[in-house]
Parts: C-alpha cells; structure tokens; sequence
C-alpha cells in the first residue's frame, strides 16, 4: 500500500515539474502574423478594420475611439451550443500618415447547462434555468486567419481610397 501511495506522489511530482509553460517564448518573436504596418492615417485603417469585421457578420462589443480599439465577437450556433470568435483590434500611429494594426482573436465554446429549481412532489420539473458556461477557450495563432484579415483591411483602405 506505501508503495502504491508513493508511487502516486511520485508521478503527481514529476507531472506538476513537467509542465509546459507557455509564457517563456511570448516576447522572443518580434512581430508576428497577428500585425501590420501601413501607409494610412491611424483614423483610416481603424475605420478600415473596423468595416472588415463587420463585412464577415461581427458584431462591435466594446469599443474606444480614442484609443483607436475595438473588440468584436461571431457566434457560430450548434444547437443550443455556440462557438465565439472575439477579436481584438487595436491600430497605433507609427507617424506620419503611418499606422499600424494590431490583432488578436480567441476562440471558445459556450454550452448551455440547464439546471432544475424546483420540482412539483419531488417527480415533476415546474421550474429550470439555463446558463451559458465559457468551455475551451483558446487563443487563435492561424497565420491564414490573420493574413485573410489584413487582406480584408486593404481592400476597405482602397474603397476608401476612392471617396
């Protein structure tokens, strides 16, 4: 039995020590697919990033003008489920009528738990109440994702281009 129980201690030990963690490569990269400079006032590419998520059926969450930012959010529905995809946009001046886009998209699951409150005689539900709980969420580091974004992006900059 002292066996056993050691053996679990040290399994648990060296599972705990053999974690990954994630946090030690975050700012070895400069840049990544995920940012853009442009030839384009700051007011115009956020204008232009903020017609590109909106053109693929986004709805604007949060959003600060003077900071130049904007959170937006997809809900993907399967069956009382829904998967959402949440971007965060955020573009800088880097000079003159220089900018530069800044993006990043989470995605997670939300599944809807429905919960009895009370039942008539212990045998019969009279009353529940459904909640959304946040599942898997996880960051999105697709380079197709991003490039298909800043894709979107130039093409509002050139229709804007033209009024």
């Amino acid at each position: 039995m002292k066996r056993i129980f050691f053996s679990c201690v040290f399994i648990f030990f060296l599972s705990a020590c053999g974690g990954s963690e994630v946090y030690k490569d975050v700012f070895n990269k400069d840049g990544g697919p995920n940012v853009k400079a442009f030839n384009e006032s700051v007011d115009n590419c956020y204008l232009a990033a903020k017609r590109a998520v909106l053109s693929q059926n986004f709805r604007i969450e949060k959003e600060d003008l003077q900071a130049k930012s904007f959170t937006a959010a997809r809900y993907f529905e399967d069956g009382k489920d829904s998967t959402v995809l949440t971007v965060n946009a955020n573009v800088i001046a880097t000079g003159n009528d220089k900018a530069t886009i800044y993006i990043s998209a989470v995605q997670h699951v939300e599944k809807v738990r429905t919960k009895v409150d009370r039942t008539f005689l212990g045998l019969i539900p009279v009353g529940s109440e459904a909640t959304k709980v946040k599942q898997e969420e996880r960051t999105i580091e697709d380079e197709e994702f991003y490039k298909k974004f800043f894709e979107a992006v130039e093409k509002e900059l050139k229709i804007l281009a033209t009024k």
